[in-house]
């Protein structure tokens, strides 16, 4: 294993830990609608089209990009089936989610997915689609901020688990080319990080309530996939992830003031 993709594994755990942490403990403190807004910013995406642009091109990148948003709309379908399985138990909607998120990617690889313009235009749609679902057929509510005693455990916990989920996310990309990598970067890893904390802390509806929130706020993570695509090239991937971030983080703003007007 050669030494820039370690420095990339340690890189990831350590912000994978230190946002998962950081996002939880705001969804807690501050209500369902701030933590789920939380949860989409990018962060396994930033990390790893950063790291293919830099052990290999910011072409490969670039590439990489092609399926991201139609795998951010297969994120959203995701969310919904967690949320609709929860009224089994908590294994069986973790497990069916999975199992349809991985079916759904593959089945894009698969076919050998290529069309830009296709992928965004089904983000678009399947973003509208499930976001209504959760609204008005499952009618998930927003939950008030949570008071939590934060031990020195509970934060170690946090922070293993979401670097493990970065991290493992990060591996898999490295074994495939742009297709299957463009289709891991956008693995629900922050996804999977916030299940496990806000359900084993707080329960169903909790839990429910943040992932319906992610919905939109996962918005960012598709813009930044986006601007990555124009960007790379013409700025390098330096410049491209500053421009980049900077886009995502202001969508993330307005995303925020839309859902608390909407909410008040």
């Amino acid at each position: 294993m050669d030494n820039i993709f370690v420095l990339k594994l340690i890189l990831s755990f350590i912000v994978g830990s230190l946002w998962i942490t950081m996002v939880t403990i705001l969804a807690e403190k501050y209500g369902t609608r701030i933590g789920g807004l939380m949860a989409g910013l990018p962060s396994t995406i930033l990390i790893s089209l950063f790291f293919i642009a830099w052990t290999q091109s910011e072409r490969v990148a670039v590439d990489a990009t092609t399926i991201v948003p139609i795998i951010g709309g297969i994120n959203c379908i995701f969310i919904v089936a967690y949320i609709f399985l929860l009224k089994i138990n908590f294994w069986v909607a973790l497990g069916g989610a999975f199992l349809i998120w991985t079916l759904l990617s593959f089945g894009i690889v698969l076919i050998n997915f290529n069309s830009f313009p296709v992928s965004a235009i089904s983000y678009a749609c399947l973003v509208l689609i499930t976001h209504y679902i959760v609204e008005k057929v499952l009618k998930v509510r927003s939950k008030a901020g949570r008071q939590m005693q934060y031990t020195l455990s509970i934060m170690i916990f946090r922070g293993v688990l979401g670097g493990l989920v970065i991290v493992s996310a990060i591996i898999v990309t490295k074994i495939g080319g742009p297709l299957i990598g463009g289709m891991f970067v956008m693995f629900p890893a922050m996804f999977v990080g916030m299940i496990f904390m806000t359900y084993f802390s707080h329960g169903t509806t909790f839990s429910a309530a943040v992932m319906k929130s992610s919905i939109l706020g996962a918005i960012s993570v598709v813009i930044y996939g986006i601007m990555v695509r124009y960007t790379y090239i013409t700025l390098g991937f330096i410049g491209g992830t500053v421009v980049s971030m900077a886009v995502s983080f202001a969508s993330s703003c307005v995303i925020h003031r839309y859902l608390m007007r909407k909410t008040s």
